[in-house]
């Protein structure tokens, strides 16, 4: 599952605004989030990985700039995708079968479950990728350590796991903005676009007071990966962390 606050019914939330939810993104980051994940998937395919994993898959959007890419190199990969939602799953496979009859790219699996319990065996995969997701497994969530240990167990020793997410600025001024825009701007523009206000106040207050890129990586560290490479993006807006095991 993506998690939250201790009974935060986020995954009903999510049911409810999967419509819009790719719009509002777009909106909220003024684009960029298109050239973000681009970022993260160049970064998850190096190394020629087998197997990818897109936790918190949503409507599919990484996972899907993953499969682009590897058909553009002509690399033959095992694409998956995992989230709790069936209502954004079921987005996701819309989108992946009309990028199949576009481009013809690979299918690409989708699942269904909870992120604290996840079907596969261990060493699974060569690489995980999780986008705009960590947050609601690890911000004020019971589970957060539980969550961790599966993501770890998961990858295959010498594989990669890469986070594209939220994070506080190291600017005093642009900290302010972000707060400002995050506080009294996009939770009641997404209320607005997508009906409800309450999904994307939590969203936003979840971004908002998200860990720095640093803090982040010594969470990680403290789960037992190795951070390999860290770059913040939107003016420190934004982290994309690259962690081994």
């Amino acid at each position: 599952m993506r998690g939250a606050e201790k009974d935060f019914p986020l995954k009903e939330f999510y049911g409810t605004i999967y419509t819009t939810y790719d719009r509002v993104n777009r909106i909220f980051t003024f684009g960029r989030d298109v050239a973000w994940r681009r970022k993260a998937a160049k970064a998850c395919l190096q190394g020629d990985p087998g197997s990818v994993l897109d936790v918190c898959t949503g409507t599919g959007d990484f996972i899907l700039e993953v499969a682009r890419q590897a058909n553009e190199r002509g690399r033959t990969v095992d694409l998956t995708g995992y989230d709790f939602s069936k209502e954004m799953l079921n987005e996701a496979r819309r989108k992946a079968d009309m990028l199949s009859d576009r481009t013809g790219v690979a299918p690409i699996e989708f699942m269904e479950g909870d992120v604290g319990q996840m079907p596969f065996d261990d060493n699974r995969f060569h690489a995980l990728g999780i986008t705009f997701g960590i947050r609601n497994l690890v911000y004020k969530n019971p589970g957060a350590e539980r969550h961790l240990q599966e993501l770890f167990r998961v990858l295959k020793p010498g594989g990669k796991l890469v986070i594209l997410e939220s994070s506080k600025p190291e600017s005093r001024f642009w900290r302010l903005f972000n707060n400002i825009y995050l506080r009294f701007i996009l939770p009641y523009l997404g209320g607005l676009l997508s009906g409800n206000l309450k999904a994307y106040s939590y969203l936003a207050k979840s971004s908002r007071n998200y860990y720095s890129i640093s803090e982040m990586g010594t969470i990680l560290e403290n789960a037992g990966f190795q951070i390999r490479s860290s770059s913040s993006l939107f003016l420190g807006s934004v982290m994309l962390l690259v962690a081994g095991k």
